[in-house]
């Protein structure tokens, strides 16, 4: 495997590690935000119960995916310098944004969340998890804006080997961006929706949780995962539908149209020499496999829609033994999803603009990018095994045992929305 191999492997596993453990904290925050926030509403302890064992859940998986976003943000910054020095104008302010929003922002407020119970006053605690949820998704805008610019370049000129922007408004209104944020959000719920759903499930099945619990948290995962994947679906078919006009190397390698695709390999050829298409069938596969999982993920969850009236999804065995499977299958659809709209763009990091072979770092050796491959793949399928382990552990506790906050006491009652909860109240927020 040559010097592109070795950094393009690099970069999967990096990326796709960091982008599992993404679309689970998409999908989390909001429930969390939710739950939060219809307890401070009606008061219900299983809603409070909620709250802390998914807010829970969603910490552990925030902090795990810090690391290996540090992780992805050091090798792009070592492997890819010719992306950086050609695309800076572009991407600079998107980027730095992005930054600044997820690693300011939002961690500070996820902090303020974390250690205000007993502290804020109940209306600016909720706050602060919906800050959170808010900067979450402005970090998922200002990277798929540089990302949609990559997949559709609009509005800029070359000056001096860099590109420039012209029109500035054009960046921000790029529509292959703005559908793959439809498409990632829907992705995200489906991800935060199905989980939700299969923990459920075994907590239920080992005697962790009580029905209270659980039918709150099975409502709002089959909410979430049945609309997450029709918002998939939809946007997916637009997506789908504008590869032709937009990509149309990408349409022949799903076409699988061979006369198309040796006359793209000789222009390519003539244009940038060695620059070779990826394999046809392992982006018809990740197609396939998408939008196979998709179409499954929608039949589960209006299944599980309808098992809602009478209290069936409670009862359900049937429905109970696919929600265990269909927990890991949102997982499988992201990752092949991306696969498609990332390896369907070679051999361009810039579609048509900038190819894999000119965005690496023309010092980097094979064997640096060898032990690079080894050190920086080891931490991040540390990072996901330990995101698991982490999980599976906190997760089959039980809502009662959830211990990232201090012990609880006191009844449950509803919250004072107000200014500072007095004693009696300040044991239902501990």
């Amino acid at each position: 495997m040559g010097t592109v191999g070795l950094a393009r492997t690099q970069f999967a596993l990096t990326v796709g590690v960091h982008y599992l453990l993404v679309a689970l904290t998409l999908g989390l925050v909001v429930m969390v935000a939710i739950c939060h926030t219809r307890w401070v509403r009606t008061g219900d302890p299983a809603l409070r119960q909620a709250t802390k064992y998914w807010g829970t859940l969603y910490v552990i998986n925030y902090a795990v995916g810090i690391g290996a976003g540090i992780a992805m943000e050091y090798q792009l910054s070592a492997n890819w310098s010719g992306l950086e020095n050609m695309g800076a104008g572009v991407f600079g302010a998107p980027l730095a944004v992005e930054t600044v929003v997820a690693f300011f922002v939002e961690s500070t407020f996820l902090a303020l969340w974390i250690f205000g119970w007993q502290r804020l006053p109940a209306k600016v605690h909720l706050a602060c998890i919906w800050i959170v949820a808010a900067a979450a998704y402005l970090s998922v805008v200002w990277a798929l804006l540089a990302n949609g610019f990559m997949n559709n370049p609009v509005a800029y000129e070359m000056r001096n080997g860099t590109l420039q922007l012209t029109d500035p408004l054009a960046l921000f209104t790029n529509p292959n961006a703005w559908i793959a944020i439809l498409h990632i959000t829907g992705g995200a719920a489906a991800v935060g929706g199905f989980f939700m759903l299969g923990v459920s499930v075994l907590l239920r099945g080992r005697g962790r949780a009580d029905d209270a619990f659980v039918r709150h948290s099975m409502r709002m995962g089959a909410h979430a995962g049945f609309w997450g994947a029709w918002l998939v679906g939809l946007s997916g078919a637009v997506q789908i539908d504008r590869i032709g006009a937009q990509q149309p190397i990408k349409q022949a390698l799903l076409d699988g149209d061979s006369d198309r695709i040796a006359g793209f390999q000789r222009a390519l050829a003539e244009r940038f020499g060695d620059a070779g298409l990826p394999p046809g069938p392992l982006v018809q596969y990740s197609a396939y496999a998408m939008m196979a999982v998709g179409f499954v993920l929608l039949i589960v969850s209006t299944w599980t829609l309808i098992a809602l009236r009478g209290d069936r999804m409670l009862t359900s065995k049937p429905l109970h033994r696919v929600l265990r499977i269909a927990m890991v299958l949102p997982f499988v659809a992201n990752i092949a999803g991306w696969l498609l709209r990332e390896i369907g763009r070679q051999p361009f990091v810039i579609d048509d603009i900038l190819t894999t072979r000119q965005a690496l770092t023309p010092s980097l050796t094979a064997t640096q990018l060898t032990v690079s491959l080894v050190v920086l793949g080891g931490i991040v399928t540390t990072l996901l095994v330990l995101d698991w382990w982490l999980l599976g552990k906190a997760a089959m506790r039980g809502p009662a045992q959830a211990d990232l906050w201090a012990q609880e006491s006191g009844s449950g009652e509803r919250p004072d929305p107000g200014g500072t909860l007095d004693d009696e109240r300040d044991s239902v927020l501990l």
